[in-house]
């Protein structure tokens, strides 16, 4: 049973026995407005008891599921971020090499992680500024698969998710596409030098800078959306 429907049918019986039992203190009533009381007390007992089976039964049932659903958001959250690495031009030495050896799936996914906060993150603008047209084609096509990714996921898995992962994810997504749209728009200005650049109506340099502090904050958001939907990968199941 959802918390939303519970607490609707919990709280109305808690007011109502409550109530009764204030009465009861103030009019016996021949015992009337106790026995009610009891009776609710009773009910809700018996509500809260059949609630926490049927939620331990669906969780026992989707366990080997929701561990599969687990691993696949790891999966995603790696390919996101260690696309961003190569794509911005950071060598995989930037990750920790006993970490990576170890071959422990969490172990690496929260290496990945901590990489793309702490290394990546602080300096994304400067990075994006220094792509050349090689650069940005390759950044492209790292976002691009990372935006099909996530909408792929939230198509198969979204049942299986809390909403605010689904929420978190949609943030994904939506960055991920924001941060395709300087690319998608002005591909001949991506990487290129300001004494190369076409005549536009803006003087060129200043609509280059512009897009490229956006495109460098949706990467940091994008990292930041990572991060945190790394930390609930522990509770993919929470709504049973």
């Amino acid at each position: 049973m959802k918390n939303g429907l519970l607490m609707r049918l919990v709280l109305p019986l808690l007011l109502v026995s409550f109530a009764s039992i204030i009465i009861h203190i103030r009019w016996q009533a021949g015992g009337f407005f106790l026995n009610l009381a009891t009776e609710i007390i009773g009910i809700l007992i018996t509500l809260l008891y059949v609630d926490w089976i049927i939620r331990q039964r669906e969780r026992k049932k989707w366990l080997g599921t929701d561990e599969r659903i687990s691993n696949r958001l790891r999966i995603l959250l790696n390919s996101t971020v260690s696309g961003i690495r190569d794509g911005l031009g950071f060598d995989i030495d930037i990750l920790d090499q006993r970490v990576l050896s170890t071959l422990n799936p969490v172990a690496i996914h929260d290496e990945i992680m901590r990489v793309g906060k702490s290394v990546i993150a602080p300096i994304v603008h400067q990075r994006v500024s220094a792509l050349d047209q090689r650069g940005w084609k390759s950044l492209t096509a790292h976002l691009v698969n990372a935006h099909n990714g996530a909408l792929a996921f939230l198509t198969v898995f979204q049942t299986r998710l809390s909403p605010d992962q689904i929420s978190d994810l949609l943030d994904l997504q939506e960055a991920l596409e924001y941060s395709l749209t300087f690319y998608s728009i002005f591909p001949e200005m991506a990487g290129v030098p300001e004494d190369e650049l076409p005549e536009t109506r803006t003087p060129p340099e200043i609509l280059q800078k512009s897009f490229y502090e956006n495109t460098a904050n949706d990467i940091v958001k994008i990292l930041a959306l990572s991060k945190k939907l790394s930390q609930s990968v522990a509770t993919v199941n929470p709504g049973v």
